[in-house]
């Protein structure tokens, strides 16, 4: 080889945090990859690494391939790379990395390497296990704890709940009522006696310790979102105080200031006093309130305290009802709509068979992994619904779009997004018109009347949230107007859904009805699909130009707005779903 034409590329090798040469002929031997903790390798040479892993057959994560949404983020645990090279006018990656990190989609091997990808497994489990029946006790006349140890250790998140599959195709979901780090990967549940059923008159009292039990998950959005300088207040009905009390755990081991109303319609009810008595003497900030009603209105003697819910942080476990009256009555009183976090349930097992996948999917179009589950989409749909709702709420006139998003990566990445499937989209003003390719003005800033726009592509638990809203600053008719017609125009679209439409006639309702209204509708974001992380390895297919009639959670219905002459927009995205469906169920 001739030395002197030796193209030489700087590199870092994270092995030893030193900068190192990485000659060409290096770039063109065969690097074998191991990705921590699987063990799982792969070779590559000179084409980019999320290629080769690709090739491999292996599920990586990727979206945008432009180094701007963070799908294909990996931690550098040793050796060398370099970046990938560019025309000079050609945009750098703009998605924030930390000094190990890197993007699969912008970096080639120089060596032998070692990568761990975040939050996400190259198994892509369906989250089942089986469990072992450690104990059994009463914790009241109609209440069993039950004791179970995974054969697998689960990262369970404060707040989740697992489901017991049974024998006959059915199951129940119950909440955890421990941190299972802290007791030896154990998971506690506290399971009411429900007259005539199935799981709990006849499965649950022939339990023996040492006998076997199917589980999947844990799933579930009521998990813990608080900064410790918050206070908390928790709402629990029943034993929905077991869905509760891990994130109690939480604030107490914090040093929180939080408050429990636990609704019950006897003394019995309140099985776990002792540890709460106990508590509250140990913890001068916690306080507890057992609230004893047939109907268990524990929001209304909440309501009485002084609280500063325009501040406070709120957590509701129990029946249906409670958490529908607690939710209008909390935010009336001041509660953000994101900090009020819920999970309700009913007793019966009929909602959790339908928690599978959704029925008829289209075996091209509407593939989805392994570990896809209904219950995983909906938790991850509530936190994004969560998040659109947090950023807004921190925007504040005279921000500029860059400091905008800034605050936008750090307010997802606190709620515990793994990845940002797509980049996050904030737009003011002028680039309410915008499509997401198209370049903005980074320093453009927020007026105060203005419009914005906030979308969001986070990654929950390996679930793809997809979300997006439009917020008006100030009192401008045009704005407010256009408000109005983007979510008349995606209502009106979503039941035209429900008619039996395809992709692409639903996307024509949309056109006939943004004009009817004197808006135009921008065809150019035309709906995708959605599911378990990442859906581009099923299908990137739009839906505006499907020919079938979309299923329920794996499509994405989007509608940008845009005035005919005026510089003013609007964008609208949520996933395709007929109605609201509760997340847990109780035992029968």
């Amino acid at each position: 080889m001739n030395y002197s034409k030796l193209e030489v590329l700087l590199v870092l090798d994270y092995s030893n945090n030193q900068t190192s040469i990485c000659p060409e002929v290096f770039m063109h031997s065969h690097h074998v990859i191991e990705l921590s903790p699987s063990g799982k390798t792969f070779e590559a040479t000179q084409e980019l690494l999320l290629d080769a892993m690709l090739a491999s057959g292996l599920p990586v994560p990727f979206s945008c391939r432009r180094g701007a949404c963070g799908s294909c983020k990996v931690r550098v645990v040793s050796g060398q790379y370099r970046d990938k090279q560019r025309a000079a006018d050609t945009p750098a990656p703009s998605y924030p990395l930390a000094a190990d990190e890197m993007l699969l989609c912008q970096s080639h091997a120089c060596s032998d390497m070692r990568l761990e990808i975040p939050g996400w497994s190259l198994d892509a489990p369906a989250l089942k296990t089986s469990a072992q029946v450690v104990s059994k006790r009463a914790l009241s006349t109609d209440i069993i704890e039950l004791v179970l140890l995974p054969a697998q250790p689960l990262e369970v998140r404060a707040g989740q709940y697992v489901r017991f599959r049974l024998n006959n195709g059915d199951s129940r979901c119950f909440s955890i009522a421990n941190l299972p780090a802290q007791d030896q990967g154990q998971l506690v549940f506290h399971i009411r006696r429900v007259s005539g059923g199935l799981f709990t008159e006849h499965l649950l009292p022939m339990l023996q310790t040492g006998d076997a039990l199917q589980l999947e998950g844990p799933v579930g959005a009521c998990t813990w979102q608080h900064d410790d300088q918050r206070p908390l207040v928790l709402f629990a009905t029943g034993t929905g105080y077991a869905g509760i009390k891990p994130l109690l755990l939480t604030a107490l081991a914090r040093a929180a200031e939080v408050t429990l109303y636990w609704g019950g319609s006897s003394a019995a009810d309140f099985y776990d006093r002792e540890f709460l008595d106990q508590a509250s003497h140990a913890h001068p900030h916690f306080r507890w309130h057992p609230i004893f009603s047939p109907q268990a209105r524990v929001q209304q003697v909440a309501l009485t305290q002084a609280h500063r819910w325009a501040d406070t942080q709120v957590y509701a476990c129990g029946n249906a009802a409670m958490i529908s009256q607690a939710r209008e009555q909390c935010l009336a009183a001041g509660v953000q709509a994101h900090r009020f976090v819920a999970e309700a349930f009913v007793a019966s097992g009929a909602v959790a068979a339908e928690a599978g996948l959704p029925s008829a999917l289209h075996p091209e179009l509407e593939k989805v992994g392994p570990r896809y589950s209904l219950d995983g989409m909906l938790a991850a749909r509530e936190q994004s619904v969560r998040a659109v709702a947090a950023i807004a709420s921190q925007l504040q006139v005279g921000m500029t779009t860059a400091q905008a998003l800034e605050m936008a990566a750090q307010t997802l990445q606190a709620m515990g997004a793994s990845h940002t499937w797509h980049p996050t989209y904030i737009r003011f003003g002028d680039d309410t018109v915008c499509t997401p390719r198209q370049g903005i003005d980074l320093q453009r800033v927020l007026r105060t009347t203005d419009i914005v726009v906030v979308d969001v592509g986070p990654v929950w638990d390996g679930y793809e949230g997809d979300y997006g809203d439009t917020f008006v600053f100030g009192e401008h008719p045009l704005h407010q107007a256009c408000v109005k017609a983007l979510h008349e125009v995606f209502d009106e679209t979503r039941q035209a859904w429900g008619r039996g439409l395809s992709g692409r006639e639903l996307y024509d309702v949309a056109e006939r009805s943004a004009q009817a209204k004197g808006w135009q509708l921008e065809r150019n974001l035309a709906g995708h699909r959605i599911a378990d992380f990442p859906h581009v390895l099923y299908g990137q297919d739009k839906l505006a130009e499907v020919e079938i009639v979309p299923s329920e959670v794996v499509w994405v219905l989007e509608i940008q707005l845009c005035h005919p002459t005026e510089p003013v927009g609007a964008f609208f995205e949520d996933i395709l779903i007929a109605e609201a469906k509760p997340i847990a169920t109780a035992a029968a």
